[in-house]
This record gives structure tokens, C-alpha cells and sequence, in this order.
């Protein structure tokens, strides 16, 4: 049967309904009013299979600077930075100040450390100054997680694993 009284195959693709057609029936062109293609057939695009292998190339580059240790170094060269600026500005509040950047404002004992306080301050000539933001512009990383310390010889270090920071 062909056209309205065909009988309806739910679930039926268009090549099983092409089978049962014959083909004088299908070259005809009678049966395309009867067959109606319900999205496209299996497949990708190409933008899909260029969104896939971007998506890949994304996920392949992140792992190979994980593994070539790009962001170790980074991190590395981001505390040795912060070492730096943390230690020129003790400096520069210790031989401003006469003090040290720590709660009481003394420095350490031999041999030890004392945590350095961001927050510390001083008054001369009327004028407060604080250890930040007026001897160190930016905060280091972890400022406030109680790692930054000062030794007795005003060396600047970090309680942490250099991976970590």
C-alpha cells in the first residue's frame, strides 16, 4: 500500500520503510509524502567534532605543563617574590620604627623566630604607620594563615611547602 492507507511500523526508520517499498514505488516519487525524515540520522557535525577535539586539546595542554611542572615553578617563583618584598619592607620598618613588624614589637631571640604581624604599627611625628599598606603595597599569599616569620638576623621566611604556596 502506498500513501495515506499505508500502514504505519512505529519506530521505523526510513531505510526499513525504504525495504518495504518497492522500488518502482520509491523511483516514482509517490512515497516521499509518506516518508518525513524526523531530524538527521546518526553522526556529529563538524562543528560539534571541532568543539570535541578543541575541548582535548585544552585537557592534553593543561596536563602537560602539570607534568612538565610549569605551575611548580610558578609557584616557586611567586614566593621567592614575595620573600623578596616582605623582606625590604621589615627592613624598611625596622630602620624607620626602631621596632619589629611582630606583636610586641621586639625582635625574636637568637635562634628563633617570632611570626610577623601585617597589621603592626607605629606613630611618629603624629603620623600612624603600618606595616601594610605603607612598607608593603600587596599582601603576600597566606598572609593571614600565620606562616610569615622573622628570624633574629630579620630574615624573612614561610612555614609552608613551596608546592603548596
Amino acid at each position: 500500500m502506498i500513501g495515506a492507507d499505508a500502514p504505519i511500523h512505529p519506530g521505523e526508520g526510513v531505510k526499513e520503510q525504504r525495504n518495504r517499498i518497492t522500488n518502482d514505488e520509491w523511483k516514482s516519487g509517490q512515497i516521499g509524502k509518506m516518508i518525513t525524515k524526523k531530524g538527521r540520522e546518526g553522526g556529529f557535525s563538524l562543528l560539534e567534532l571541532a568543539i570535541a577535539m578543541l575541548i582535548i586539546a585544552v585537557l592534553v595542554a593543561v596536563v602537560i605543563l602539570m607534568v612538565t611542572g610549569f605551575f611548580s615553578e610558578a609557584r616557586e617563583t611567586g614566593l621567592e617574590s614575595d620573600l623578596r618584598v616582605v623582606k625590604n619592607a621589615v627592613d624598611a620598618y625596622i630602620l624607620q620604627s626602631s621596632k619589629w613588624p611582630t606583636a610586641d614589637g621586639g625582635g625574636p631571640p637568637p635562634g628563633e623566630s617570632a611570626l610577623i604581624d601585617f597589621d603592626a604599627s607605629f606613630i611618629r611625628e603624629g603620623e600612624t604607620f603600618s606595616f601594610y599598606p605603607h612598607f608593603i603595597s600587596k599582601l603576600p599569599r597566606h598572609y593571614d594563615e600565620g606562616v610569615w616569620r622573622i628570624d633574629s638576623a630579620a630574615l624573612v621566611s614561610v612555614d609552608m611547602d613551596p608546592e603548596e604556596y
